[in-house]
């Protein structure tokens, strides 16, 4: 028994411990900083303090680097060292602004710190760079230019026999691949990551996505046992941007098992710690995600405002001029490092021109300047062609959207009037039953007893409550889709407001009989009201009005 309660009291003290531990070395960083006896050091500290801080908050993290990159800044003709730790705070600070979705401002951040490594030709370091702009090109989509500079850092890093970075780079090579559904070739990359990977949380987070295969094959089972083991190794490490990972994987397994009430625990727990570490680019994720499961369990008033929250942080983080930006900036980049080769090798051309005459040397430069001018119009020519085609893409997408839940809203009201015109044929059967049970009491006017008359009074009570829903409906038909109402206001003025709810009744594949019985008149005027419409329509005879109508938004 002593035995027993002793193991489960170092259960319980293992996290304390650890927390305090994890608490000491900030406060120890933090003393170092201050203690520092010159700028190298402090300069170090710094950075390792940072490491440690961001692990609970991005703005303290960025605060710390701003910090160092002014005292780096400050420092007259700074030496290779310095130089090198100024690319480890651009990268720091690139990976703040990805985490917040700041793509643009990220990806010129790792671009610096890939200029500064390029300058000290330091091939280490450059596979850090290449590796970080390939993160940031999986993060806006474009998974060839991620897949290149993963590659390219892959080759530097097996020279050095990086274990650690290798397990990295393999694993987001695998995630590429996964994402553009080669999932024979993600696997692959991602075993070879955790035969590189030295530590619990490396191979934990390959091990992540390969049950991210597992859900995507239907083996459900093995990936919900992967997510939770996961899980509790993240929540343990404070590395939240994984936790929210883990937990809306979770929940979406959760939701596609039809287990919705704790598909809606993991996901509000998932919202929880994105909002405390600062993550934006996963609200728009984790609220499309929480809109998916209210949608399933019939919550439709959650799943609507749920996927307003979803569109509001999708369209902050995916517009087109952010888009944009990044392709000119990356660009400009890659012309500025032409433009110095081609400028190194001009100089070399024109100690070697000098020997030969004049008008040679115009002609060369001649040459250099119709060739400088035709690739900057390929270059403006390739950006407005692919910012056109992604600005359809979106455009088409959104629209997409708008569609489904117009449609979905369109099928629930005609669900609900067909019902009714069922509830309108019983109230005809009533009405006939009602009149014979009225016949036989006024045949035995003199035997009738109060008990009848009061089982008459509830009948007739019944059909009244029956008839007021269906008249509710009637008298409101001009809402069951107020956009196709408004636009049928705006292109055809002349229809008047009856002949609009006759429209709207017939986008919802009613037959001109159960229009009667909603509209409560003859069939001689339903097809009068018809006959009108086609004209003020302006139809061919040739022309369906009910396909013209369908199709109308």
């Amino acid at each position: 028994m002593r035995t027993l309660f002793f193991t489960i009291s170092l259960l319980y003290l293992f996290p304390v411990l650890g927390q305090v531990q994890q608490d000491s070395l900030e406060i120890e960083l933090r003393q170092k900083v201050n203690d520092a006896a010159n700028d190298s050091l402090k300069v170090h500290y710094l950075i390792e303090l940072t490491k440690e801080v961001e692990k609970y908050s991005i703005d303290q993290g960025r605060d710390l680097m701003n910090q160092t990159l002014q005292l780096i800044n400050n420092i007259d003709a700074p030496s290779y060292h310095f130089l090198k730790q100024k690319a480890i705070v651009f990268d720091l600070l690139g990976k703040y602004e990805s985490r917040q979705t700041n793509y643009k401002n990220a990806l010129d951040l790792k671009l610096k710190a890939l200029k500064i490594r390029e300058k000290l030709q330091d091939s280490f370091e450059i596979a850090k760079s290449y590796h970080n702009i390939g993160m940031i090109f999986r993060y806006e989509k474009e998974y060839d230019k991620s897949k290149s500079y993963f590659l390219k850092c892959i080759a530097i890093r097996k020279r050095y026999l990086d274990s650690t970075q290798l397990s990295r780079t393999y694993n987001m090579l695998g995630v590429v691949h996964y994402y553009t559904k080669q999932n024979d070739s993600a696997m692959y990359y991602y075993q070879l990551s955790k035969n590189y990977a030295l530590t619990l949380e490396e191979k934990a987070k390959s091990n992540d996505n390969i049950a991210a295969i597992y859900y995507t094959t239907g083996n459900y089972k093995e990936a919900i046992e992967i997510y939770k083991e996961n899980l509790a190794i993240f929540k343990s490490s404070k590395n939240y941007n994984f936790v929210v990972n883990n937990l809306m994987h979770l929940s979406k397994i959760h939701s596609d098992l039809g287990k919705h009430q704790e598909a809606v625990a993991y996901v509000d727990e998932a919202l929880d710690y994105a909002k405390k570490y600062g993550s934006t680019s996963k609200l728009a994720l984790i609220f499309q995600l929480r809109s998916h499961v209210h949608e399933e369990m019939g919550a439709y008033k959650y799943a609507l405002k749920d996927y307003r929250n979803h569109k509001f942080y999708y369209d902050s983080i995916y517009n087109v001029r952010n888009a944009k930006k990044i392709t000119v900036l990356e660009l400009n980049h890659q012309f500025q490092k032409e433009k110095l080769a081609d400028s190194l090798q001009f100089a070399n051309e024109k100690r070697e021109i000098e020997l030969k005459a004049e008008t040679q040397k115009t002609r060369n430069q001649l040459y250099v300047v119709l060739l400088i001018a035709a690739v900057v119009g390929i270059i403006a020519l390739l950006i407005v062609m692919r910012n056109r085609k992604k600005l359809n893409k979106e455009r088409i997408k959104k629209e997409q959207l708008e569609k489904e839940l117009l449609d979905e809203k369109l099928k629930h009201t005609t669900y609900q009037t067909k019902q009714l015109i069922a509830d309108n044929k019983m109230r005809l059967q009533f009405k006939q039953e009602f009149l014979v049970k009225l016949k036989k009491v006024k045949q035995h006017a003199d035997a009738v007893d109060v008990s009848d008359f009061q089982s008459l009074i509830t009948d007739l009570n019944s059909q009244i409550t029956t008839e007021s829903k269906f008249d509710f409906i009637g008298d409101n038909i001009e809402q069951i889709d107020r956009e196709f109402n408004e636009k049928l206001r705006r292109l055809y003025p002349d229809l008047t407001k009856s002949e609009r709810e006759i429209c709207a009744l017939m986008r919802m594949n009613l037959s001109l009989k159960e229009i009667m019985v909603i509209r409560n008149v003859t069939m001689g005027s339903i097809k009068a009201s018809r006959h009108r419409i086609r004209k003020k329509i302006g139809l061919d005879r040739e022309q369906e009005l009910e396909q013209f109508i369908s199709k109308l938004v």
